[in-house]
């Protein structure tokens, strides 16, 4: 009796040791993992497209070795911009076309380094692969933020893609009100609602296609109000112009060389200074907004000689005789105003007068003498100029 019972002891204990401590098995892979092409030992692996991330698991099939204890390694070319971890995941992004073939070898991972103990040292396996990788269809404009519209302004954008012939769709949102895109990729169309709008668009060749994420802008019109374009030699210049529409955060520019003594500063656009020199100067101003839109009108900046009273002689008077003369002035900006400072030097003799926009004395004095006046010419832009002057009235 007591031998029968260590016999079936003995049993159970060799019964255990069985579930216990598995055998290993002959490493394989899967049939699903790259299935085999017909008429060859190669296996197919999923193509790729050049330009777009590629990833794929290599795996050994359940039951075998010591799966998932294994690790993997390449023998050969993968497609440039692939790799292969030792987990079997094969990821990049392919750079070229072609078919190319290369081994694969699955080893177990023995005790040592983290595999079970049960495991074989030399236990692996390999196959011949291949990758295939085709020309991919990619959308050329790869930016993430489009120019920005106006509105009332007409907008043009024509996408284009490498690889194919797409047809071009909005797989997602919607453009800004008052655009549509073609199906040959060309976006057009006036803006009539402001605002920020975000959008798929995706080129679709066949079985191939590729989609990009926009956001685009659409803002009022962007316009730079009238200029100032006068100024004076000695007259201290001032100008500020205005802009509208676009979006705030603006910076200006001139194209053309400023008249000697101004300066702009570009985050305000003023102009300002003192010019030294006259002259007619060809400007353009353009304004940038934060968005990059642009606009720029034509800046004629005249600047006028340094207005000043022309000193000549005035004519005698005679008492009961008509009289008449001019006063003159050069430079500065017309129109011009004349008057007679008055106080000492005196004023005109009586039964004479001063045309204060011609700048002439006419009438017919009562009063011989001679007479010390002091005239004064203010133009335009506000400069002025005096200079003093005798007239002589006989008898």
């Amino acid at each position: 009796m007591r031998y029968t019972r260590l016999l079936l002891l003995a049993a159970a204990a060799a019964a255990i040791a069985v579930v216990v401590v598995p055998a290993a098995s002959a490493l394989t892979f899967p049939d699903d993992i790259c299935p085999v092409r017909s008429g060859t030992v190669i296996k197919v692996c999923p193509a790729g497209e050049v330009g777009k991330p590629y990833s794929y698991q290599i795996k050994g099939r359940d039951g075998t070795g010591c799966v998932p204890y294994v690790e993997f390694k390449v023998t050969g070319a993968l497609p440039p911009g692939l790799s292969m971890s030792s987990s079997g995941l094969i990821s990049g992004t392919p750079t070229a076309t072609g078919e190319y073939i290369f081994w694969i070898q699955m080893t177990d991972i023995p005790a040592s380094q983290g595999g079970v103990s049960w495991c074989a040292d030399d236990n692996s396996t390999e196959k011949q692969f291949s990758i295939t990788i085709i020309q991919g269809l990619q959308i050329v404009q790869r930016q993430s933020t489009l120019a920005p519209g106006q509105l009332t302004v007409p907008y043009s954008l024509q996408f284009s893609a490498t690889g194919g012939s797409p047809t071009w769709t909005v797989s997602s949102g919607a453009l800004p009100a008052g655009l549509t895109l073609s199906s040959t990729g060309l976006v057009s169309g006036t803006p009539t609602t402001a605002g920020d709008y975000s959008f798929k668009i995706t080129a679709t060749d066949g079985s191939r296609s590729d989609t990009q994420s926009y956001s685009m802008s659409v803002v009022p019109k962007l316009v730079i109000g009238r200029t100032t374009n006068l100024g004076e030699v000695g007259l201290a210049y001032q100008f500020t112009p205005q802009a509208t529409g676009g979006k705030a955060g603006y910076t200006w520019t001139v194209d053309g060389d400023l008249p000697a003594g101004l300066t702009l500063d570009t985050t305000s656009g003023a102009i300002t200074g003192t010019p030294t020199a006259p002259g007619t100067f060809a400007l353009k101003l353009t304004v940038k907004d934060s968005l990059g839109l642009t606009t720029t009108v034509d800046f004629p900046l005249t600047v006028a000689p340094r207005l000043l009273v022309t000193r000549r002689p005035l004519p005698a008077a005679k008492v009961d005789a008509a009289y008449r003369a001019t006063l003159r002035a050069t430079g500065g900006v017309a129109p011009r105003k004349w008057r007679i400072l008055g106080g000492r030097p005196g004023l005109l003799p009586k039964g004479l007068k001063l045309n204060a926009r011609t700048g002439q004395i006419t009438g017919t004095t009562k009063q011989a003498g001679t007479f010390r006046l002091r005239v004064q010419v203010t133009d335009q832009l506000g400069a002025h100029s005096a200079l003093g002057v005798i007239l002589k009235v006989s008898a």
